[in-house]
């Protein structure tokens, strides 16, 4: 009795210390933090939610909470609790008040243990009766209908477990069960119990060891080895328009899916869900958002009817004292006025989150935004950017919107802010019609321009310039940049040419200041549908650096492989035919860049195809210069352009890691005279 006390005392100080600490809308400050995920890297942002009421049993003049499990929300906003530890389901309407309860009576729809529970439209009550092992019908009266026990069928295992979890039940009246424990995906069963068959099983992943282990290891060795099982169905939500959600833990990406009738996932791409590790739970609003619950960190997804994460918070606590805090949670429901209702098991509590000012306007924005209403959503985005000028979709938004109200070049600087390449493109679409239309004859003009003064200034011009006679150096100079032409055509004999040659290096020299320069172009001159990039955070060392080190890397191992396997090229030799080989380089990025700023997405294949022939004319280059230069036959050849690009992964991590051991050097010794100097 004393220990009955003592508990109950314990339940309602800690109520009492929830409900103080539950900040009211816009005040206090949250005992979690909000990140807006819709770019990379998410940043933390002011709350989409915040706390707003705590229940318990103890408000609902019943005995408390034990173990609940599963939450689900009715269309009149009643609250369905599977309250496992009590064996019963609890009814509450939308003012919090216990209606009645399910399961609890001596009769054929006693419950032992539920897990789950889901309402249909018509107010039929299905329990997942997890301790029976069975699914129990109850009328909206609480009176008990029928039970759905394990089906007996030919088609379904006999090494079953039929262990009722949590549930479904569609328009057709066809039952959606996740069972605990299995990997097959849900038990379908007809209105007549009758089993039709597994739904939306997870396929097993493999790694790159367990692929390796396939292919080496006996069947001796690999009957030793454990099993690969495909993830499990954690739980399972339905929407309005009878798409299946389910929520699927140990898999590392698709942690929420989104099902049609056969079976097959609606989200495009990986819908992966950084971070998160056990998605026990999937809520899905009347907008067609889903909220998915992370039983690990406590973190809480918001997401947008594509599967793309918009907005994350929560947190977890072994001992929470603070509202938004939870220790185990379980179930997340979401009611029609976008309160989200969280079930915490350890803490025998349901936990209700509110909107704020700017979590309303932005996720009513994103509503009307993916239901394609841009215009329409245009005074709320403009709300959203006077509270957070940070949020990309809202800038995403307003440019769909001004291209519906035919503000192009308006629609072209709302998509730069949010870096969205692909609705920038199809605005720069509009705005290049619109310009042809304008300056047709302008544009006509400007080719012949371009034409008479080739035709009649610069030939003549060159012929004049090379009629010339200049000194020695810059004659060789020139002629040394004309063999480079002709390489470029002529790999074979152009490298003969060079064979054995001591080059200009002021030849050398225009061809290397060349390539740096058009990779400086590239870098900030390549249009931004294909290079969605802040131009002012642009690494300009650092983008040199990364075309030209591997470049000096592979001369250097190219020199070293090919003298160890008598090749006949010195040092010089290597190092002119390396910088010979860049020539593609330098005549292909122009145009590429040209084109990129005139071209959009959809004829995108033309510059994707002459970056690729830049690529394969450069590595023909590298491949006959090797061959030529050090004498090798095509075999040989091969083998050690091979050993060189191992050499070049030896000598890089030879490098980082010595760069590690002397930084951890310098780090000990700075540490050791920080501590002597502050000590003395």
């Amino acid at each position: 009795m004393i220990r009955l006390l003592v508990k109950s005392a314990a339940s309602c100080c800690a109520l009492l210390l929830l409900f103080v600490s539950v900040p009211q809308t816009g005040s206090a400050a949250t005992p979690y933090d909000t990140f807006y995920m819709g770019q990379k890297n998410g940043y933390q942002i002011q709350d989409v939610y915040v706390p707003a009421a705590v229940v318990l049993g103890q408000d609902l003049n019943t005995t408390p909470l034990k173990q609940p499990s599963d939450l689900f929300i009715t269309g009149n906003d009643h609250v369905f609790v599977a309250d496992t530890g009590n064996n019963r389901v609890l009814e509450l309407d939308d003012r919090k008040r216990l209606v009645r309860t399910y399961g609890d009576r001596e009769d054929k729809g006693k419950l032992n243990a539920p897990e789950g529970v889901f309402v249909t439209p018509e107010g039929a009550v299905f329990v997942a009766d997890t301790g029976n092992k069975r699914v129990v019908q109850y009328t909206p009266q609480g009176e008990f209908v029928r039970e759905f026990v394990r089906p007996q069928s030919d088609y379904l295992p006999q090494e079953y477990f039929f262990v009722p979890s949590k549930l479904i039940v569609d328009s057709r009246g066809v039952l959606y069960i996740a069972n605990k424990g299995t990997y097959q995906g849900l038990l379908r069963m007809n209105g007549q119990g009758e089993f039709t068959g597994f739904f939306g099983a997870n396929p097993a992943e493999t790694t790159l060891l367990d692929r390796l282990k396939r292919m080496f290891f006996t069947k001796e060795q690999m009957s030793k080895e454990s099993a690969i099982r495909p993830g499990e169905i954690s739980n399972v939500a339905l929407d309005a328009e009878g798409f299946i959600f389910t929520s699927n833990i140990g898999v590392n990406s698709k942690q929420v899916k989104r099902l049609n009738a056969g079976g097959v996932n609606r989200f495009k791409g990986d819908s992966k869900l950084p971070n998160l590790e056990q998605v026990v739970d999937v809520a899905v609003d009347r907008d067609a958002f889903f909220y998915a619950l992370d039983r690990v960190t406590g973190g809480i997804s918001i997401c947008s009817p594509t599967g793309m994460e918009l907005f994350r918070f929560g947190r977890i606590s072994k001992n929470p004292q603070q509202a938004g805090v939870f220790a185990y949670p379980a179930s997340i429901a979401v009611n029609s006025k976008s309160e989200l209702w969280v079930l915490d098991n350890a803490m025998n509590m349901i936990q209700v989150f509110e909107r704020t000012e700017f979590g309303d306007s932005v996720m009513r924005a994103s509503a009307e935004y993916y239901k394609g209403a841009y215009v329409q959503s245009k005074p709320q985005w403009e709300t959203v950017n006077k509270l957070n000028q940070m949020i990309n979709l809202a800038y995403q938004g307003l440019g769909k919107a001004a291209l519906q109200e035919h503000r192009v070049e308006e629609a072209m600087a709302h998509y730069k802010i949010s870096y969205d390449a692909e609705g920038y493109s199809q605005a720069f679409w509009t705005y290049r019609l619109n310009w042809i239309r304008s300056n047709y004859a302008v544009a006509l003009a400007a080719l012949v321009g371009v034409y008479v003064l080739y035709r009649f200034a610069l030939r003549p011009a060159y012929r004049l310039a090379a009629a010339r006679t200049y000194p020695p150096r810059i004659s060789q100079a020139a002629s040394d940049l004309k063999d480079g032409w002709f390489l470029m055509f002529h790999p074979y004999e152009g490298f003969y040419r060079l064979k054995g040659r001591r080059l200009s290096w002021i030849a050398l020299l225009v061809i290397l200041l060349a390539a740096a320069a058009v990779r400086l172009l590239s870098m900030f001159g390549t249009g931004f549908a294909f290079n969605p990039v802040d131009l002012s955070k642009i690494n300009v060392p650092l983008g040199l650096a990364v075309f030209f080190v591997p470049w000096f890397t592979w001369v250097i191992a190219n020199y070293l492989v090919s003298t160890v396997k008598d090749g006949e090229g010195m040092l010089r030799e290597v190092l002119q035919s390396s910088v010979y080989a860049l020539i593609p380089y330098i005549v292909f990025t122009i145009p590429i860049v040209l084109l990129s700023n005139v071209l959009v997405l959809e004829e995108g294949i033309l510059v994707q195809t002459l970056t690729w022939a830049m690529w394969l004319w450069m590595f023909t280059l590298f491949f006959v210069k090797t061959q030529v230069i050090h004498n090798f036959d095509f075999t040989e050849n091969v083998k050690i352009i091979l050993i060189a690009l191992f050499t070049i992964a030896v000598l890089w991590i030879f490098i980082v890691v010595t760069f590690g051991l002397s930084y951890n050097l310098y780090d000990f010794f700075y540490q050791l005279y920080r501590e002597v100097t502050l000590r003395a």
